[in-house]
């Protein structure tokens, strides 16, 4: 029962995708920067960021969110992740100077750059809504409510027919 609840939680599917996400950064980054010694620890970074954000848009999609990827939502996804990947690069460059070794910089990113990501996100949300309520009045979102997606079934991961017009 306990774990149906979890389960059923979007909050902690949001962050085992997160967990996975982010672990499939660094394993990425690890690997590129212990086969490719000369590889400046960025351009690692920035190959591992893509592989993991390309892991997190679709669990995020089937298994956060229960939606289909679309090529819509890929778009926003990737934008709202390119001032993440510019804050983490950043903290990176950072890390690297003051000492850090290029194999622990990450950790170190991961560490600051969740609670700047979620402070970034929710301010970004509240302007958002802010700026919604007050061009379309308050009255248009009180009691809405959003249903979601069917939720699509996991093996749609490996192959998708296009939908018939």
């Amino acid at each position: 029962m306990m774990l149906r609840r979890l389960y059923e939680s979007p909050f902690v599917r949001f962050a085992v995708v997160g967990g996975v996400a982010t672990a499939v950064n660094y394993a990425v980054y690890v690997v590129l920067v212990r086969c490719f010694d000369d590889l400046w620890p960025a351009l690692a970074y920035f190959c591992a960021f893509c592989v993991s954000i390309v892991c997190n848009f679709l669990l995020s999609s089937y298994f956060t969110f229960r939606v289909r990827p679309s090529a819509r939502r890929a778009v926003r996804f990737l934008t709202a992740h390119l001032i993440n990947l510019v804050n983490e690069l950043v903290l990176l460059e950072i890390w690297l100077w003051a000492g850090v070794p290029k194999l622990y910089a990450p950790l170190c990113v991961f560490l600051v750059a969740f609670p700047v990501n979620f402070l970034m996100v929710r301010f970004a949300r509240h302007a958002v809504a802010h700026q919604a309520v007050h061009q379309f009045g308050e009255h248009l979102f009180v009691g809405h409510r959003v249903e979601p997606v069917e939720p699509v079934p996991l093996p749609c991961l490996l192959y998708t027919s296009p939908s018939p017009r």
